[in-house]
């Protein structure tokens, strides 16, 4: 029980962090979500194509959105939920959603503090390098100040963009899924940055290079 409950406050512990000192880079800002961001936030949940990559179904009215808001921003939901804004537009254009870790009951893992980490970004600002300025200024924190042993992720087998923005931050497969939806067999795979092979490459990041970022 007690693991279990660590489990569940990490997310917990990095939604106060992240509200105390809301992290920053040169496009970017990461803070928690707020009323006047509704209207942005259908904006890229209505994009068929960013949710089809997402797995879900796109909303259809900016009550759905709204609804969608207040369940991801529920106090009895463990998943944190933190707003994507593009400073030159004062503009909503992502999240980032930080769940209790997908892979906590792996015996390899069972010791270790981890978090899943997902993200959504506004099919308008794909091909930026956006999601990757602002997930290399968010590994250092989750690592040096929240502690965490691993960060991990996942994607469809089809989200061929983040398979590669993943790959290109570090992160190696750990296992794959399937599960039936609609009579389809779809295929995650679950992938895995480690402290250690964090702090080995720590301040070798690639290049912030220009390509299709969306969602995992």
């Amino acid at each position: 029980m007690e693991r279990e409950n660590d489990v569940k406050q990490i997310p917990a512990q990095i939604a106060a962090l992240l509200t105390a000192r809301p992290i920053e880079t040169p496009r970017l800002l990461l803070r928690p979500f707020r009323q006047g961001d509704l209207a942005d936030l259908y904006e890229y949940l209505s994009q068929r194509e960013q949710q089809r990559l997402a797995g879900n179904c796109p909303c259809d009215s900016m009550e759905d959105a709204r609804l969608s808001l207040e369940y991801n921003m529920s106090p009895d939901h463990p998943q944190v939920y933190f707003a994507v804004v593009l400073k030159s537009e004062n503009k909503l254009i992502g999240n980032l959603t930080f769940n209790p870790s997908y892979l906590a009951q792996d015996e390899a893992l069972s010791a270790l503090r981890g978090v899943t980490l997902s993200y959504v970004l506004n099919e308008r600002y794909w091909r930026r390098g956006l999601m990757t300025e602002l997930l290399q200024a968010v590994y250092p924190v989750l690592f040096e100040q929240v502690k965490l042993d691993y960060i991990q992720s996942g994607f469809f087998d089809f989200n061929g963009a983040s398979a590669a923005l993943q790959r290109k931050l570090g992160m190696q497969l750990w296992t794959e899924a399937q599960f039936e939806t609609d009579g389809k067999t779809i295929q995650t795979k679950e992938m895995i940055l480690f402290r250690k092979d964090w702090l080995a490459m720590a301040g070798k990041w690639p290049e912030n290079t220009d390509y299709t970022e969306n969602c995992s």
